[in-house]
């Protein structure tokens, strides 16, 4: 499942941002917001957890709004909207063979091995965004 989230997460910037996604070592010096979602395929529950750092998210806000994100309640709002996406977009490269279930935004973080397998993505060397998966 985690390969469909990481199509779904390229297709997402490249048809969204009009930018570039690519596979990056994971910076742990940095914050992350944090969302959670459930997916369930066959009966079992995965929990998948998106990180994003300020620095994308403002990305995505100058695409979809034409503004920086300026407070926690348009951050919160963007980057459970932005996982709602990449995993509906991910549910229907993968023929519909799970569920979603709503992204919960928790906290910033900052990211290291024990948060799971992470796949980390960045653009330009600084943007980042990973996927864990328990």
């Amino acid at each position: 499942m985690i390969n469909v989230l990481k199509e779904a997460s390229k297709n997402f910037v490249q048809h969204q941002l009009r930018l570039e996604l690519t596979p990056s070592s994971l910076q742990t010096d940095t914050d992350f917001y944090h969302v959670n979602m459930s997916l369930t395929k066959n009966g079992e529950t995965i929990l998948t957890d998106f990180y994003y750092t300020l620095a994308f998210i403002d990305l995505i806000c100058l695409a979809m709004l034409g503004e920086t994100a300026e407070d926690d309640e348009t951050i919160n709002d963007l980057i459970g909207e932005t996982t709602n996406q990449i995993a509906g977009s991910a549910k229907i490269l993968a023929d519909n063979t799970f569920d979603i279930g709503l992204p919960c935004v928790l906290s910033k973080v900052r990211l290291s091995p024990e948060n799971g397998t992470l796949n980390a993505f960045c653009i330009d060397n600084t943007m980042m965004f990973c996927i864990a998966m328990k």
